[in-house]
C-alpha cells in the first residue's frame, strides 16, 4: 500500500512523511512538493490508498487542488491538512471530496490516531484541540460537485444564462438545468445568487471570473 504526502513546505513534507510512515509502517510514503508532482504521482497505474494534502498549495486553487486529487484516486482517501482550521475551510475541503481534515496545528497523536481511522474507512476531523470521527449526518448537506457541475458552476457564477453554458459545454439546455438543479440542492441553496455567493464562500470560486462573450 502506498501513502502520498503533498505539501510546498520542505520542513512540513518531511515531517508529515515521517510521521505517517510511524503511524502506517505498512505503508510506503512517496512525498511530492507541489500539485502538479502531486498529481502526476496520483495518476500513476497504482495510485495511492491514502493522500495527506496541503490544499493552500501555490500553483493551484484549494477547492480546485482537492477535487483534483479526490478524482485521481477514485479508490484510495484524502485527508486535508490545512495551516487553517476555520468553519468554512472544513467546509470547503467536504464539500470538495476530502475524507479527512486535519489542522496542522493538531498534536501528533491526534494526527496518527486519525491516519488510523482513515486508513480504515472513517472520516475524521482534527483540529487543535481534538481528533473525532465524522459521520454523513454531520457533514453538511452540500455533497461534492461532480466535474460538470463545476464547471456549470463557474458559468452560473459568470452570469451566464443556460443557452451560452449550454453552447460553451456543448451540452443540452435541458442537460444544463438538471445541472444546476442539482448544485442548488448540493449547495444548500434556492437560486443562482445565492449558489454565487455559497461558491464563494466555500472557496470553490476564489474570483469572480471575467464574463465570457456570449457564443454565436
Amino acid at each position: 500500500m502506498k501513502l502520498l504526502v503533498i505539501d510546498d513546505h520542505p520542513v512540513m513534507l518531511e515531517g508529515l512523511a515521517q510521521l505517517a510512515a510511524q503511524a502506517l509502517p505498512q505503508h510506503t510514503v512517496l512525498k511530492a512538493s507541489s500539485f502538479a508532482e502531486g498529481h502526476r504521482i496520483a495518476q500513476h497505474e497504482c495510485p495511492p490508498d491514502l493522500v495527506l494534502l496541503d490544499p493552500g498549495l501555490p500553483d493551484v486553487p484549494s477547492a480546485l487542488a482537492i477535487r483534483s486529487i479526490v478524482k485521481a484516486v477514485p479508490g484510495g482517501c484524502v485527508m486535508v491538512i490545512s495551516a487553517s482550521d476555520q468553519l468554512h475551510d472544513q467546509e470547503s475541503a467536504w464539500a470538495a471530496g476530502a475524507h479527512a481534515f486535519a489542522s496542522k496545528a493538531a498534536r501528533p497523536e491526534h494526527l496518527i490516531a486519525g491516519l488510523h481511522a482513515l486508513a480504515n474507512g472513517q472520516r475524521v476531523l482534527i483540529t487543535p484541540t481534538e481528533q473525532r470521527d465524522v459521520s454523513e449526518a454531520d457533514l453538511p448537506r452540500r455533497g461534492a460537485l461532480s466535474t460538470r457541475q463545476f464547471d456549470v458552476l463557474v458559468a452560473l457564477c459568470e452570469g451566464l444564462p443556460n443557452k451560452t453554458i449550454a453552447l460553451r459545454l456543448q451540452i443540452t439546455e435541458k442537460t444544463v438545468k438538471s445541472h444546476v438543479s442539482a448544485i442548488f440542492e448540493k449547495l444548500g441553496v434556492a437560486n443562482r445568487t445565492q449558489a454565487s455567493l455559497a461558491a464563494r464562500r466555500l472557496g470553490l470560486i476564489h474570483e469572480a471570473a471575467p464574463p465570457s462573450s456570449p457564443l454565436m
